[in-house]
């Protein structure tokens, strides 16, 4: 019987199978995407001399609006410190961190590799683990665990194909003596959204059939920057913390309304909407039929939709060019120069802050708060972290800190049930 199965191919994920591997355990990791990993630009870690595990503690539960538990923050906040000698972070010539501020951070505190600390991360644990953890791209078709049941035609999805095996079917039945669901949210299900359409929950629905409890299964922040045209970049965020570079927020008439640049995610969103309700938004082919000429074709009328302009014209060049290269080039190919024009945006689904209910060892719990015995999760498939507003660089600091502690807990547990 196999030690460890992992149910996810995010960060979360491949976080929990390189912890189990390194633990000892036989480990099988079923991948359907890697979710919103790739696209993670930076993550929280307090490393500023005017910074603290306590003041990060105390944004994120200020920004969490009293939904957050408590317990699961401090654990997210004092392991992150860890993050800073394991991973590269980009520096200074001067050897201090480079760090962006995002929202909800009473201080810099995003640390990355080159933007892209998700996509590096990643790459890093798979070369690690080559070879040393079996991988299924596609779906599992049951799965049995010391959870004293048995589910049958379990999915985590079918839009990949599966990988031949030896006995001639796609996804064998397999048996574990603990499971780790790493699914990520369900922000996915939304037509307009900035992720991937395999997010829809489906870990949530596993876990509740064996018994687990949710939490806070109502609340989903939004991402007040998603694009809304040209439609080649539908969908796609922009990143926030260009507010802090001079960036700033317009309606249709040109006027800035954003009063609070340090607001949270949850409250930029809110004016944006307030915007767009009082009749001063700008339709989404405003921008579409601007670029036509250029690259692509205007929006659809069918897709047509409100947002409003996010205006990056007075970031200094040498910023945008550098720390916002990605979404300059991004832009650019699809004929915006984000220089002299602004961005249509609108707010979108991005993170479901909801889901099932964890302890600090990740374990799952049932609605009496016991846990159910070898079943953990991480990642957006659980609760409680965020409370009802997630602090901007987060999401990738709860994936490699909890991705962590539930691939050692199943394989301790896994030891213990052999």
């Amino acid at each position: 019987m196999l030690d460890v199965l992992i149910i996810g191919g995010g960060l979360a994920g491949w976080r929990a199978a390189e912890a189990a591997a390194k633990s000892g355990a036989s480990v099988t990791l079923v991948a359907n995407g890697a979710g919103n990993s790739p696209d993670i630009h930076a993550i929280n870690v307090p490393v500023r001399e005017d910074d603290s595990v306590e003041r990060f503690i105390d944004d994120t539960l200020r920004s969490g609006r009293g939904g957050c538990d408590r317990s699961l923050v401090e654990v997210l906040c004092r392991e992150s410190v860890k993050l800073k000698d394991e991973f590269p972070f980009d520096r200074n010539p001067d050897g201090s961190y480079k760090l962006l501020q995002p929202l909800g951070c009473s201080v810099p505190r995003c640390v990355s590799i080159d933007h892209k600390i998700g996509a590096y991360a990643l790459a890093k644990i798979k070369r690690e683990l080559a070879g040393k953890v079996d991988v299924v791209v596609g779906r599992v078709t049951g799965m049995e665990a010391t959870v004293e049941r048995f589910i049958s035609s379990i999915s985590v999805g079918s839009r990949v194909p599966a990988r031949p095996r030896a006995s001639g079917t796609l996804a064998p039945t397999m048996s574990a003596r603990s499971v780790v669901i790493a699914t990520g949210g369900w922000c996915g299900k939304y037509d307009f959204s900035d992720n991937p359409p395999e997010l829809r929950g489906d870990g949530i629905e596993m876990a509740v059939a064996l018994g687990a409890a949710t939490r806070d299964m109502d609340q989903v922040q939004y991402e007040p920057t998603v694009a809304l045209s040209p439609e080649r970049l539908r969908g796609i965020p922009v990143i926030t913390t260009m507010l802090y570079e001079g960036a700033t927020f317009r309606n249709a008439n040109g006027d800035e309304f954003l009063a609070d640049k340090h607001a949270n995610k949850d409250a930029v969103s809110r004016a944006i909407f307030a915007e767009i309700e009082a009749g001063r938004g700008v339709p989404a082919r405003a921008q579409s039929s601007a670029t036509a000429g250029r690259a692509g074709s205007p929006l659809p009328a069918e897709k047509s939709a409100i947002g409003v302009w996010f205006d990056a014209t007075k970031v200094p060049r040498e910023i945008l060019d550098t720390t916002y290269i990605d979404t300059v080039k991004r832009y650019d190919a699809a004929g915006v120069d984000i220089h002299k024009e602004p961005m249509l945006v609108a707010p979108a689904p991005h993170t479901s802050l909801g889901g099932l209910v964890i302890d600090t060892h990740c374990r799952v719990l049932q609605a009496d708060g016991t846990p159910i015995p070898g079943l953990f999760a991480a990642g957006e498939v659980a609760g409680g972290i965020h409370g009802f507003n997630r602090i901007g660089g987060n999401a990738g600091t709860e994936t490699l800190v909890f991705g962590r502690i539930a691939g050692e807990e199943a394989a301790s547990f896994a030891r213990g049930a052999k």
